[in-house]
């Protein structure tokens, strides 16, 4: 499959993934064609991109550290428990420990997989599936840090509430669809504190739990908020959740800008550690996510133009690449796979966005 922006879609393709609300509702199921209705109608729902069939992967399923059905559900719970806090100031934290018991054993299963978290969502959800999104990416850089269950669990029930205080931010601020101005910008940065002060005072979350939520906007070079704070005044859990976060959000198309690639989201992350962002735990992170996802076009330095098929956890950055143009832009005459790690002088040197029109061969 292929992820497209819903503004470029046509009659006629082919939904490659089923597409969900945050309150586990499908909108669209695999297999749909598009019509102008469809299309219209996701436009008007706030989904920006959806998943559709690309010819030359259909045999390829992109690999799901965690099942999408239990990744959909404990949105849909951690919406309802965040809308509950929103309305009645109190927190039961019993369904977020549940949430992330699953979210640990579903990633520890699936341990040797690269993360492809390149998911769809509609504007208004953003906070609810982002934080789900933190919580599995901050517990695989928990387990390549070598954490035991305990610390696991810890560490994804921080991901799933360190955002909790958005929910005392005005919806209109939190949701507008343009860049903030200072002021409001102010009025969101809050929002840690919020957390931190609703989280503290239950007696069944940890002050480890409720820090991450306090601390996950400061930097090593104390340019963060809400305190400032530098070096090891950071507990090592929020630096985690704050590399989790940033990617995350790098990733995600919002209502003022689309998502960068994740090869894209690299290179940022990897320039904020010179002042923002902890090194060590950025390389541990990396190890678990794709930069070059399935499913990506690429073009290799020799010229050659293919979709990536498969990418090991030892050799990130040397995925297995199905060849369907040549170094002229022409069709190959039969479509062949070229595995990256076992060619020492071929890498890729450039991933295609949608928008740049890859003429691609006739069925």
């Amino acid at each position: 499959m292929q992820r497209i922006s819903t503004s470029n879609l046509q009659p006629g393709q082919v939904i490659g993934r089923d597409i969900f609300n945050a309150d586990g509702d499908v909108l669209l199921r695999w297999g749909i064609v598009l019509t102008e209705k469809y299309i219209k109608r996701l436009i008007e729902l706030g989904i920006y991109s959806v998943y559709i069939e690309n010819p030359y992967v259909k045999d390829i399923i992109i690999p799901e550290p965690i099942n999408e059905r239990i990744r959909i559900k404990a949105i849909k719970i951690l919406k309802d428990n965040f809308l509950r806090i929103k309305a009645s100031n109190i927190l039961d934290v019993r369904e977020f420990s549940a949430i992330a018991n699953v979210v640990v054993d579903e990633v520890c299963a699936n341990r040797n997989l690269l993360i492809h978290l390149t998911d769809v969502r509609a504007y208004d959800d953003y906070t609810f599936i982002h934080s789900v999104n933190v919580s599995i990416l901050a517990v695989f850089a928990g387990i390549g840090l070598g954490y035991g269950k305990t610390k696991l669990k810890e560490l994804a029930l921080g991901g799933l509430l360190h955002d909790v205080g958005k929910m005392f931010v005005p919806k209109e601020i939190l949701n507008k669809p343009a860049k903030l101005t200072e002021a409001e910008m102010e009025i969101m940065k809050e929002h840690s504190l919020l957390g931190f002060e609703l989280l503290r005072k239950n007696p069944e979350v940890s002050l480890l739990v409720a820090h991450m939520a306090f601390q996950h906007h400061e930097r090593p070079n104390g340019s963060g908020y809400p305190r400032g704070l530098q070096g090891d005044e950071i507990h090592e859990y929020a630096n985690i959740i704050a590399i989790a976060d940033v990617y995350d959000a790098l990733i995600s198309d919002r209502p003022y800008r689309r998502g960068i690639l994740p090869h894209e989201a690299y290179e940022v992350l990897l320039e904020l550690t010179r002042t923002q962002l902890d090194l060590n735990i950025l390389k541990v992170f990396f190890k678990y996510v794709a930069i070059f996802p399935v499913g990506s076009l690429v073009q290799i330095n020799t010229g050659e133009i293919g979709v990536v098929i498969e990418v090991r956890q030892q050799f990130p950055l040397k995925p297995q690449i199905r060849i369907i143009l040549d170094a002229k832009g022409h069709a190959v005459d039969k479509v062949y796979e070229m595995n990256l790690k076992d060619t020492p002088t071929q890498f890729i040197i450039k991933v295609f966005r949608e928008e740049e029109r890859i003429i691609f061969p006739p069925v």
